[in-house]
């Protein structure tokens, strides 16, 4: 599956990114591209031509990654009666954005340090159709409750020192679930581990892609990550200097629940499925341990199951833990 950006929301962007030089775009993106790989140290404050480049080269793929995790959310707990979303370290709103399919009758609020965004979240919540208002402000910082908080991209950018109290702050001033997405490096699973092994022991759930409360058996040198395959519009291709009408976003997510959480299977495929002749290899998640599964052709209870499993899917299919 290809996720791609609403039409309304492509058209925003799109207009937005012709107020600016094509090739001043693509620099731009070159720096930030950089700037993420931790080569340069990113700008607390954005130019406009650098929001531009981001609208083009990395919004695209955070809105699909923030989808996958509000989809996941939405399956292993009741979102139907949310009606405050905290999207915490906004930027141009992206996880208000991708949440809206999900919780479309929420009032958003777009928490961001950098008050460049504002105008730009302002005009992308207008085409979405959503009730979103920016606020000025960064983490940590004291916060308001709401039923659900997402932090997105957002809380790898803090000192060691205060991640702790800042996940503490936002678990606490979240009335049903803490949503946390980073990139799918070992930096940014560490900082969803610190979230879950930290939220855990004070009573809170992890609901996905956790299948379990216990441990987790991974670590910074084999890490907790999935992918996505984003749609590449013909801006975000010229930005990126890509031929491909496509790309990849790998992310680690992590929602974490006030109550006891819908346990959809036993557990979760965390790498590539191996697929052979005659047999597949899923290497999942399960009960605080990584075990290996291999599905052969004779097994015609799961075998064609198998055949179909993607990275990040939940294992066995239609099945209901404990």
């Amino acid at each position: 599956m290809i996720v791609s950006l609403p039409e309304a929301l492509l058209h925003a962007v799109e207009g937005e990114l012709e107020n600016h030089d094509q090739t001043a775009i693509r620099n731009a993106a070159d720096a930030l591209s950089l700037a993420y790989r931790g080569q340069r140290g990113i700008s607390r404050t954005l130019s406009p031509v650098e929001r531009a480049a981001y609208l083009a080269v990395r919004f695209p793929s955070t809105f699909a990654a923030a989808r996958v995790a509000w989809e996941q959310a939405a399956l292993v707990t009741d979102l139907t009666e949310v009606q405050t979303v905290l999207d915490a370290g906004a930027g141009p709103g992206t996880a208000s954005l991708a949440g809206s399919a999900v919780v479309n009758a929420a009032r958003f609020t777009q928490l961001e340090r950098d008050t460049g965004w504002r105008q730009v979240a302002g005009q992308l919540a207008h085409a979405a159709g959503i009730d979103a208002k920016f606020q000025t402000g960064a983490l940590p910082g004291t916060l308001a409750a709401h039923d659900v908080i997402f932090a997105a991209y957002a809380l790898n950018e803090l000192p060691t020192a205060t991640l702790e109290n800042t996940i503490a702050e936002l678990w606490s001033a979240s009335r049903k679930a803490l949503i946390v997405l980073e990139p799918g490096t070992p930096k940014g699973f560490a900082v969803v581990e610190t979230a879950r092994s930290s939220l855990v022991a004070a009573g809170a759930h992890a609901a996905a892609p956790c299948t379990h409360n216990d441990h987790c058996p991974m670590s910074t040198s084999d890490w907790c990550h999935q992918p996505v395959r984003v749609a590449r519009s013909a801006h975000h291709r010229s930005a990126k200097h890509g031929a491909l009408a496509f790309e990849d976003e790998k992310f680690s997510y992590l929602v974490l629940t006030r109550e006891p959480p819908r346990r959809l299977a036993p557990a979760r495929i965390v790498r590539k499925p191996i697929k052979n002749a005659g047999h597949v290899h899923l290497d999942v998640c399960t009960e605080g341990t990584m075990q290996r599964v291999t599905v052969a052709r004779s097994n015609k209870t799961f075998y064609h199951d198998a055949r179909d499993a993607s990275w990040g899917d939940t294992w066995p299919p239609d099945q209901v833990g404990g």
